[in-house]
């Protein structure tokens, strides 16, 4: 089967024989993989080896390990990249978040960059129907439903959303449906298709950062929100604009020097600010993803902008880097 490498930017396409199941596995046939922003991470650490990768995955079900039910050959699934024992302490206490024994293709080494993945049948939902491209959005989608919820958004809320992808497209599609007063999105004017698409879902005003600095900007309300789906030194924009009491949501993720924030942690303690890591594994929200999926509270075929086969992945994260033109980029082995 062709599986993908990723060592840097080069992109190898390798063939390797089926792996072996264990009992609790399963053989997935990927119909369909998203590639996510942490795909397209320069990360210095992995510099010196290629990995596979992939974790957006839909696809058919191959086979079945010895001990697996409740799944047959040949149902459309749809995988979490993480997902809950259900067994450990805090799984037994509604804690699942905090899950000590996560199950995950991670761990196995599988990826959805390739024709097959061998990965935990815990990790498998059926959903038979949406098209696959449409379903694999499921994934990012439940870490964007995370990133909201942690917010606490009101009717009352003003919500500043920092980085236009497909994320943060979901999570102001969310934000919207939850009635805030106002919604702003921080995005580059050269982030065309970006912006194009968040006015269409109805936010307030795009403010360019190059342009305007956040600091300086007069939204003209208060600033009670702020979803941060862009790197951790945009936190310190956050925390300027930020009014008193604003609860501060993140998932931007940085490798090197741009993983750290340095701040005034006494300006942050006497605005009683709220800074919420959302880290969205295991994942909690799959099926309410799927069913926003189906519903359209979030129109996943309008963010998919490409797609391409497996045999072209090299292009395909080329155009995925091309935040002017490309949205959501979807291969299809």
């Amino acid at each position: 089967m062709k599986v993908a490498y990723r060592q840097g930017r080069q992109i190898q396409i390798r063939q390797e024989p089926p792996r072996a199941l264990a009992p609790d596995q399963i053989r997935v046939r990927v119909l369909a993989c998203g590639i996510c922003g942490t795909d397209l991470h320069d990360n210095p650490a992995e510099a010196d080896r290629a990995q596979p990768f992939g974790h957006e995955i839909a696809g058919t079900v191959a086979e079945l390990g010895a001990a697996v039910s409740g799944l047959t050959v040949g149902q459309p699934v749809v995988l979490e990249s993480a997902t809950p024992c259900g067994r450990c302490a805090a799984c037994r206490n509604t804690r699942q978040e905090l899950c000590a024994d996560i199950q995950s293709f991670f761990f196995t080494g599988s990826f959805g960059f390739a024709e097959e993945v061998v990965v935990p049948a815990i990790c498998a939902l059926p959903c038979a129907d949406l098209p696959p491209e449409v379903a694999c959005l499921s994934e990012p989608l439940g870490v964007a439903i995370d990133l909201v919820r942690l917010a606490d958004i009101q009717p009352t809320s003003n919500v500043l959303l920092l980085g236009p992808g497909p994320i943060g497209l979901m999570a102001l599609a969310l934000t919207r449906r939850l009635g805030a007063r106002r919604v702003f999105l921080s995005a580059f004017a050269r982030e065309t298709v970006r912006c194009a698409a968040a006015r269409a879902l109805g936010v307030d005003r795009i403010v360019d950062p190059s342009a305007t600095p956040l600091a300086t900007c007069d939204f003209g309300c208060p600033i009670d929100r702020v979803l941060v789906t862009t790197p951790p030194t945009t936190l310190n924009d956050a925390f300027e604009v930020a009014c008193k009491g604003a609860i501060i949501s993140f998932i931007g993720i940085g490798h090197g020097e741009s993983a750290f924030c340095r701040f005034d942690a006494n300006a942050f303690h006497f605005k009683k600010l709220q800074l919420r890591a959302s880290f969205a594994s295991p994942a909690l929200y799959t099926p309410m993803a799927l069913d926003y999926l189906r519903e359209g509270v979030v129109n996943g075929p309008a963010l998919i902008s490409h797609r391409f086969p497996l045999d072209r992945l090299a292009e395909a994260m080329a155009t995925a880097r091309d935040t002017a033109h490309a949205l959501k980029v979807v291969v299809q082995p």
